[in-house]
């Protein structure tokens, strides 16, 4: 169970907030933004050390996300708890009034929530860009081990 108290830092003990994930998720989607269809020959060098950037940075985003999900999750609970609270404070009043009140007394945790939503979003969708960037890379490293072996073969000339 998550301690709301407790914050959410990094491996390097930065706190954890809505502008670090979204400038790690930044970085790296600059990594997948690569234009493998440019005409240029790779080789195998270039294939592991592409592969290598992004597993670093894929590795990365398995924290991020997390911690992206650990923010929305704290923050939706503290918008339910608000809310809740704006209830009871407001109870005695007709339902749109009550309604209208709690709309307003909770409407900086609503949009703190929302921007926790667009961080994790965010961040889970570089995730799976990362994920589709190896698997185009891994294909091009295939392309190039066969046709690094059909030419020690002879047959590549």
């Amino acid at each position: 169970m998550d301690d709301e108290l407790t914050p959410v830092v990094w491996p390097n003990g930065d706190q954890v907030d809505f502008d670090s994930i979204e400038a790690y998720a930044e970085d790296a989607r600059r990594v997948a933004e690569s234009n493998l269809d440019d005409g240029v020959v790779r080789g195998p060098d270039w294939v592991i050390a592409e592969l290598e950037l992004i597993s670093a940075h894929a590795a990365r985003m398995v924290l991020v996300i997390m911690n992206a999900e650990t923010l929305k999750r704290r923050t939706a609970t503290k918008l339910a708890r608000a809310k809740a609270n704006a209830r009871i404070a407001h109870a005695r009043k007709v339902p749109t009034l009550q309604t209208a009140h709690i709309v307003v007394d909770t409407a900086e945790l609503q949009d703190e929530y929302d921007v926790a939503v667009a961080a994790f979003e965010y961040a889970r969708r570089v995730g799976n860009l990362l994920a589709g960037y190896t698997t185009r890379v891994q294909s091009i490293g295939r392309q190039v081990e066969i046709t690094y072996s059909l030419a020690g073969a002879g047959r590549g000339r």
